[in-house]
Order: structure tokens, then C-alpha cells, then sequence
């Protein structure tokens, strides 16, 4: 029987060939259940779910951010206030910039309710003060009530002092004069408070519109004979410094004159050396005049003191010539009983040899050259100072002076050397290398000879 070549399987037809239902099931693929637009489930609003997030599963903040996403916020609020939470402080932050207007208020409401704990707490801090820039006005007077009463306590502390310093510029008048009264009652504790001083820095840089309180008369009266023990603290400098900036001429005087009363003690100090500093470079004539002339009288002592030294060394950079002629009028006195002046005793000294070393560096030509003179009677004792030698090469061999050449303790006859053969070093111009014996290989050798 001949092979017979088997045809292509037709096509299925649906009627020909009906679709049965799964064996051992009642369920069929075509059920309405399972249709599009269809069903009991089709009927509910899906965007329900796709806007709220329930906090009974861990929060996805990504899924969060999204504008039209919504959650209870108090919720959030409380993992930073229980736990600490610095990821869910970020994420309300970055809410407050992006989310919509509905829920900006809603966060703000959120965080007003724990507002205080908020404000003490690490992370929330930063959350109160972005409440400042997106809250509604009578919310943000909602968190200035939280602050009122509690201005003290949050000023000295860590993180709630940055949030009063944001009220200060964000809320009204009213109740920065309540703040302002409240911090009247410690004064001298709280201007060298560690972390309530910034407070009274941002206070004395305020602007009122109406009438100011009369600020610096009651802090006058609490600091009366005390402000050059403020200038001397490492905070306090900063407040005294920023009084001189700020206050009238009327408010400041009595810092100021306290200041210069005790400018020895102040100059000698490691954070008052700073308001000294200040008051040479900003201060008025006469204030300037009357530091100045002190720190000539006393210029060879405190030119070797660590942290007076740096006050000479402010009057050297702003004084110009008419305090460097000064000043070695007075360092460069001989005395019958001691050939050695003043100038050398800085040259050697560990704080000293600084100030030197700028004036042989920036001074003009004719006050170097004075000063390098005087130096170079010496040179066999400043050579033999750890810190003197430092001044003695700048007098020896100035950079100015120096020209190429080669290192001292070679032989003065070089192979291959421009001063070799009948040329010594220092005596006429180097041979010029011939055509036919590059350099090194080279025919352009250009700079000094190495």
C-alpha cells in the first residue's frame, strides 16, 4: 500500500470543536466574575486605595511621596516624637515642599499638637522650622503659643534653640516681644549659655518695625561691671563681637568702655583676644586709637604671647606703615644695659617669629631692610633657634635674592655644567652649550640650570 502523506491539522473551529470546562470544577473562564467593567468588584472606586495608606503595615515613604498620596499623619509624627525617627522627620519635610495645599495644612496640624516635644527633639526641630515657611499664618502663631512660656528652657536647649531663632524671623511682633521679655529674666546666665548665646546674637540682629524693646538697658544693668568675664568666654566673645556690630553707639558704650578698661587681661585672653581685634579693625577713632596705642606700649610682651600676639598681628595687616614704624620704633630699643633689643627676642620666639616673619615678607623694601640689619648682628644665635632660624633665612638668603645656581657643598667644577671649564661659579656668563652636544638631548634647555 503506497505511503500516503498526511494532511496539515485544520484550524479549530468553535463550532466544531466547543470549549469545555476544566475537570473536577464548577468554574468556567468566561464567568462574568472574571470580565472587565463587570461584577460587584467593578463597582467600588478604586482611587480609595491608591491615595491612603493604612499604618497598620510598615510605611513605603517612596509610595508616600507621591503628591496625590495621603496617610495619617499623626501617626508619622509620633515615630519621630516615640523613636526617634529620622527618616520619617525627612520624608514630612519633604511632604511639606511637595504635597498639596490640603495636606500641608493637615501635616502642620499634626506636628502643632506635639509641637514642644517636637521642637527638643532631634530630628522634629527641623520639622517645626520648615512649619514656619508652610503653614498658614494662623498656624504659625499656633506654634508660636507652643513657644510662649517655654522661651527659657528651649533657648538653652540643644536643638530647641534653632527653633526659636527661626520664630524670631517668622512670627509677629507681638510674640517676639513676649520671647524677648521672657529672656530678659536670665540674662547673665543665658548670654554665655552654650547654646542660648546664638539666641541673643539673632535677637541683637533683629529689625522692628514698630517701637523695639528696650533691649540692651536691662542687659546694661545685668552685666554692669562683668563684660570684659562675657568677652573672655568662648560664647560670650561672640555676643560682645556681635553687640559692636549691631546695637546704637548709645546701647554699646558701656560694653565698649568695660572692654578697653580691662583691654590687658582681655588681649591675654584666648576668645577676648577677638573683641580687641574687632575693635582696632571696626571700631570708632577714638576707641581704635586708645587699643592701638595701647598694644604699642605693650608691643615687645605681647608680641611673644600666644593669643595677644595675634591682636599685633591684626594691627601689622590693617595699621599699614604708620603702625609698622611704630611698633619698630619700639621693638628695635636698645638699652644701655642690654645690647640685645626686643626685635630679636620676638625673632626667637614660638609666637613671636611670626610677626616677624610677616613684616620681612609684606613690608616695603626700606622697613625690611631695616629689620634684616638688625637681625643679621645675631644670626649665630637666631641660626641656633628652633624658631629663630626660621626668620634668620629670610634675612640671609631672601627668595627675592636668590639666584640659580647650584647647591651649596658642590665642587665649583662641573661636567657638562654652563660654569664649568675656565669659568668659576659667580665669575661671567655660563659657556653656551655648542649645536653639536645638546644638552641632555635636547636642544631647547630653557630655565635655570638644574
Amino acid at each position: 500500500m503506497p505511503f500516503q502523506q498526511q494532511q496539515p491539522f485544520p484550524p479549530p473551529n468553535n463550532a466544531a470543536y466547543p470549549q469545555q470546562a476544566p475537570v473536577g470544577t464548577r468554574l468556567s473562564a468566561t464567568a462574568a466574575e472574571f470580565g472587565v467593567g463587570r461584577g460587584q468588584w467593578a463597582m467600588q472606586p478604586q482611587h480609595q486605595a491608591l491615595t491612603y495608606a493604612s499604618t497598620t503595615e510598615p510605611l513605603n515613604y517612596r509610595r508616600l511621596l507621591d503628591r496625590n498620596m495621603s496617610c495619617n499623619w499623626k501617626y508619622i509624627v509620633d515615630k519621630i516624637v516615640c523613636n526617634n525617627d529620622q527618616q520619617a522627620s525627612i520624608f514630612l519635610q519633604q511632604k511639606l515642599k511637595q504635597g498639596t495645599g490640603e495636606q500641608k495644612f493637615e501635616i502642620v496640624q499634626a506636628i502643632i499638637d506635639q509641637a514642644y516635644p517636637l521642637m527638643v527633639n532631634r530630628f522634629g526641630n527641623f520639622l517645626v522650622q520648615r512649619c514656619f515657611e508652610h503653614g498658614t499664618p494662623e498656624q504659625v502663631v499656633a506654634i508660636a503659643q507652643a513657644i510662649r512660656g517655654n522661651t527659657l528652657n528651649l533657648s538653652m536647649d540643644a536643638f530647641g534653640c534653632h527653633v526659636v531663632q527661626k520664630a524670631f524671623d517668622c512670627v509677629p511682633e507681638e510674640y517676639k516681644a513676649i520671647m524677648v521679655h521672657e529672656l530678659l529674666r536670665r540674662i547673665p546666665e543665658t548670654v554665655i549659655h552654650r547654646y542660648a548665646c546664638h539666641v541673643w546674637q539673632k535677637l541683637f540682629e533683629l529689625r522692628w518695625s514698630d517701637s523695639p524693646p528696650q533691649i540692651m538697658k536691662y542687659v546694661n544693668e545685668a552685666l554692669r561691671g562683668m563684660w570684659h568675664e562675657v568677652a573672655l568666654g568662648e560664647t560670650g566673645s561672640l555676643v560682645v563681637q556681635n553687640i559692636f556690630e549691631n546695637c546704637l553707639e548709645e546701647d554699646k558704650r558701656p560694653c565698649i568702655n568695660e572692654v578697653l578698661s580691662s583691654i590687658d587681661v582681655v588681649a591675654h585672653g584666648q576668645f577676648g583676644n577677638w573683641c580687641i581685634q574687632h575693635i582696632c579693625e571696626h571700631g570708632s577713632i577714638p576707641d581704635r586709637t586708645r587699643a592701638i596705642d595701647h598694644v604699642i606700649r605693650f608691643a615687645s610682651e605681647y608680641s611673644m604671647d600666644q593669643f595677644a600676639s595675634k591682636v599685633v598681628e591684626k594691627c601689622l595687616k590693617i595699621g599699614g606703615s604708620d603702625f609698622l614704624d611704630r611698633y619698630l620704633d619700639r621693638v628695635c630699643e636698645a638699652r644701655p644695659d642690654r645690647p640685645r633689643m626686643p626685635l630679636i627676642d620676638i625673632s626667637g620666639d614660638q609666637f613671636g617669629n611670626y610677626l616677624i616673619q610677616y613684616i620681612l615678607t609684606h613690608g616695603d623694601p626700606e622697613r625690611r631692610e631695616i629689620v634684616a640689619a638688625h637681625i643679621r648682628k645675631h644670626m649665630v644665635s637666631l641660626r641656633g633657634s628652633k624658631y629663630g632660624s626660621r626668620v634668620a633665612m629670610l634675612c640671609c638668603n631672601p627668595a627675592v635674592a636668590t639666584r640659580p645656581g647650584p647647591p651649596a657643598g658642590l665642587p665649583m667644577h662641573r661636567n657638562n655644567g654652563g660654569y664649568g671649564g675656565d669659568h668659576h661659579f659667580g665669575q661671567g656668563p655660563p659657556r653656551p652649550y655648542g649645536n653639536d652636544r645638546p644638552y641632555m638631548g635636547r636642544g631647547d634647555y630653557g630655565g635655570a640650570y638644574r
